[in-house]
């Protein structure tokens, strides 16, 4: 760790608890208010961490778990033993990825890695991991060093890596590339320059092929398998859209709009009743002044309906949000250093 680290890591803290520290409030249907809830704080470890963006728990219940900025994915132990290191990928170095974790990721990307969606397969325990640098990957239930399963499609390399999610009956994979022109360090270009050059994928376990399902998108981020397995929903950052990619039925292959969000979407996870969290990275005409409250995540039906609304400090930007049982809700970021851990009173 680079000298100075714990000083940093305790004034980052101190900073991100008076900003978390104001309510944070759910309004259903964007209506009346439901209930407020108050966050507490989980933080990472080592001073220069940041940036847990996706949040899974195992089969078990485990975790959770969570990628970090120098290339690992880390796992929630408890109290007593706080966050350890679960996984990393092929070519990982602990000197050098730790000591630089706050160094630009153009630095240690090749190297290190940055891991960005997290998904169980939960009758195995295997872990998929969509880092944005090196590909899809895989790491079995006791953690350790990933698997290296995609970095390319077609011959055309993966350049941005984001989002995944498994099929829990077939065990196939699916996963996004952003784009192929920008990696994740140039995200904002993908946005800027409305690249569509994004990419759908699915990877078959069993035969280890992976299948271009759609080229030509706008920036594909998180997405989530239906309940019914029918379908996926796909964040589409740029456009702020939620979008619905049929993989069975007289529709399979097609897309369509399933909701216009007042956002900028990120990771889609189910909410346990038939739709979905959207983590929100910024309001679609946010002022950069006034009040100091914003969109952090909306809950979308299965029909697009917005059901329920989460609104926050501007200093809080999320990328995902997972519910639990008992109502607890995880919100992963790619900036700040911690995961905040939502209770409903």
């Amino acid at each position: 760790m680079a000298s100075g680290g714990a000083p940093a890591k305790a004034a980052a803290i101190s900073l991100l608890a008076a900003a978390l520290l104001m309510l944070l409030v759910f309004l259903p249907g964007g209506v009346a208010a439901a209930g407020i809830v108050v966050p507490s704080i989980d933080a990472l470890p080592r001073g220069l961490l940041r940036g847990p963006e996706s949040v899974a728990s195992d089969g078990k219940g485990r975790g959770p778990h969570s990628g970090v900025s120098d290339g690992r994915v880390l796992r929630r132990n408890g109290d007593k033993l706080g966050w350890t290191t679960h996984a990393y990928g092929p070519g990982y170095s602990a000197d050098a990825c730790t000591a630089s974790a706050h160094r630009p990721e153009t630095v240690t990307k090749s190297r290190c890695g940055r891991p960005l969606g997290l998904r169980f397969h939960l009758k195995s325990g295997n872990l998929y991991i969509a880092d944005a640098y090196k590909g899809l990957m895989r790491v079995a239930p006791g953690g350790g060093e990933a698997k290296l399963l995609v970095n390319e499609v077609d011959g055309a390399p993966l350049r941005f890596t984001n989002g995944v999610d498994v099929d829990q009956v077939t065990g196939k994979v699916y996963f996004t590339d952003s784009s192929m022109n920008c990696q994740r360090s140039e995200h904002e270009m993908v946005t800027r320059t409305g690249d569509s050059t994004g990419r759908l994928m699915r990877y078959d376990l069993r035969t280890g092929k992976v299948v271009l399902l759609r080229s030509g998108s706008t920036y594909p981020n998180g997405l989530a398998i239906s309940v019914e397995r029918t379908h996926l929903v796909i964040s589409s950052t740029g456009p702020c859209k939620l979008l619905r990619y049929w993989i069975k039925g007289s529709k399979a292959g097609t897309i369509e709009v399933l909701a216009d969000l007042p956002g900028y979407p990120d990771n889609v996870r189910p909410d346990g009743r038939g739709g979905y969290w959207v983590a929100l990275h910024g309001e679609k005409n946010e002022l950069p002044f006034g009040f100091n409250s914003h969109l952090l995540a909306l809950r979308i039906g299965g029909d697009g309906k917005i059901l329920e609304e989460m609104r926050g400090p501007k200093s809080v930007r999320p990328t995902e949000v997972m519910e639990r049982k008992g109502g607890r809700l995880f919100l992963g970021s790619v900036e700040l250093p911690c995961v905040a851990v939502v209770t409903r009173k």
